[in-house]
């Protein structure tokens, strides 16, 4: 189970990226772990299509890399990103009742594509249909997809109300019998009417996650067994609370790297035109791996197997090893030399200072210690004008990510 509460600020992810359209906030968001994309959909109404939506894909730094439309789709308030080997499938609305669906669409990701979410003439190799529960008996459904056990998570109420009314289930299915047109659900989770506006919700292991909140206002996360329908958490979720217009759009798992599964939240922010959004995660939940951190062979080279640069993340602290050398031993350490980059995950939300160690070399009579920062964008630069020569290094660096 995730901690939802933390002493500190949830880390951030991606901060005030630009969506695909900036006329409408983004609705929901996915990450993707193999491609190491996330994937946010809002809708981009027109005149003549209020349903469609447009899912915008980025780098995990947030560049933009492409675009989607789905047109006759509905509100894209959940979406799931499914790989299935080198191919990437969205899972969105479908069959609109309204502005809200009544069955999902799986489509292949195609950049600058359009597909049309309600022709059920549709070539299966373009899209494909499913309806877990009949669309008559179901409204306003909507999906996501648990990453770290297969399955799709499914959303849907029994009478047509907007959510804070809204009574229905959650069903999980094992994401590919739901491919092959089976849905047996391998459980139900019901709900009741909670007065709270629905933002987005997932599934990570044995809890569903939900996101709740209007703008401006305060928005909520709750935590919730699948065995029993017990709401173990239940807290304020603060992160960017600076932002105008701030208002919870999404929620979905995050994981790197091997390390043990978390969430990830997204915060819409700004005004009709200049619309921005933004990731923070929640802290990890232990003490993850090791990982090594790529030198540049052609400059730099560890003083030992020992001491390849690694890092690791406890909590939200995040721990640095390492000693490397010069591959030109002859020569001396500029100072405001770059050592090497750390990845997104690991890399601090300002600037943060770090005491190293030094080899002795050409320091006589002085202090064997390094002056380092780490700088947001993850580089690990070293500052001393002193002219050293021999190995650098940091046994016992670390900084609040």
């Amino acid at each position: 189970m995730i901690t939802l509460a933390s002493a500190v600020a949830p880390p951030v992810l991606l901060n005030s990226v630009q969506l695909a359209s900036p006329v409408r906030v983004g609705q929901s968001l996915y990450w993707e772990v193999v491609g190491r994309h996330w994937y946010v959909c809002q809708r981009d109404t027109t005149t003549g299509d209020q349903e469609r939506i447009l899912v915008t894909r980025f780098t995990e730094n947030g560049e933009t890399v492409d675009s989607m439309h789905v047109e006759r789709a509905g509100h894209g308030a959940n979406i799931g990103v499914e790989r299935t080997g080198d191919a990437v499938f969205l899972w969105t609305d479908a069959m609109p009742k309204g502005h809200w669906a009544s069955a999902l669409a799986r489509i292949p990701y195609v950049p600058g594509g359009t597909v049309d979410a309600s022709k059920a003439d549709e070539p299966s190799s373009r899209i494909t249909f499913h309806r877990p529960r009949p669309s008559e008996s179901v409204y306003r459904v909507s999906a996501t997809i648990d990453p770290t056990r297969r399955e799709l998570v499914y959303r849907w109420q029994s009478n047509d109300d907007p959510s804070h009314e809204g009574v229905g289930g959650i069903d999980r299915y094992a994401l590919d019998a739901v491919v092959a047109g089976t849905y047996t659900p391998l459980a139900t989770l019901p709900f009741t009417a909670s007065g709270r506006t629905l933002q987005g919700y997932t599934s990570l292991g044995d809890h569903v996650y939900t996101l709740y909140g209007v703008p401006k206002e305060e928005s909520r996360v709750t935590c919730t067994r699948w065995d029993t329908g017990e709401v173990v958490q239940d807290v304020p979720l603060t992160a960017f609370p600076s932002l105008s217009n701030r208002e919870p759009e999404g929620l979905c798992v995050y994981e790197r790297d091997g390390a043990p599964a978390t969430l990830a939240f997204g915060i819409a922010s700004g005004s009709v035109g200049a619309h921005r959004y933004h990731v923070g995660r929640f802290p990890h939940p232990e003490t993850n791996p090791w990982v090594p951190v790529a030198l540049d062979p052609a400059q730099y080279e560890p003083s030992s197997s020992s001491y390849v640069p690694q890092y690791r993340i406890h909590g939200d602290q995040v721990h640095l090893h390492f000693s490397i050398d010069r591959v030109d031993r002859e020569s001396l350490w500029p100072s405001t030399a770059k050592l090497f980059r750390l990845p997104m995950p690991a890399r601090p939300n300002r600037t943060q200072r770090l005491v190293g160690v030094v080899s002795g070399t050409y320091v006589t009579g002085q202090p064997l210690t390094v002056r380092m920062e780490v700088t947001a964008d993850g580089w690990v630069t070293l500052y001393d004008d002193r002219g050293l020569k021999g190995w650098i290094g940091a046994d016992v660096s670390f900084w609040t990510c």
